[in-house]
């Protein structure tokens, strides 16, 4: 036989934790933003800008990542 308090409830977000996780979003949103907005810029340079900076046009990907995210 089960009891009511062995029973798992679903849990109700806070205002707080609500608000919180909607920050979160936008941030996570605003740095994507960034990230394509770069990577636009990235693929748009030539080849003899990409000869310029000792670059690949392959890496212009990783180049946004990086620059954005960090990682």
């Amino acid at each position: 036989m089960t009891f009511a308090p062995a029973l798992s409830l679903p849990r109700l977000l806070s205002v707080e934790s609500l608000s919180r996780k909607i920050a979160q979003w936008r941030e996570a949103w605003e740095l994507h933003r960034k990230y394509l907005t770069l990577l636009e810029e990235l693929q748009s340079m030539s080849n003899r800008d990409w000869d310029d900076i000792g670059q690949s046009r392959l890496n212009a990907h990783e180049i946004a990542r990086q620059t954005i995210y960090g990682r």
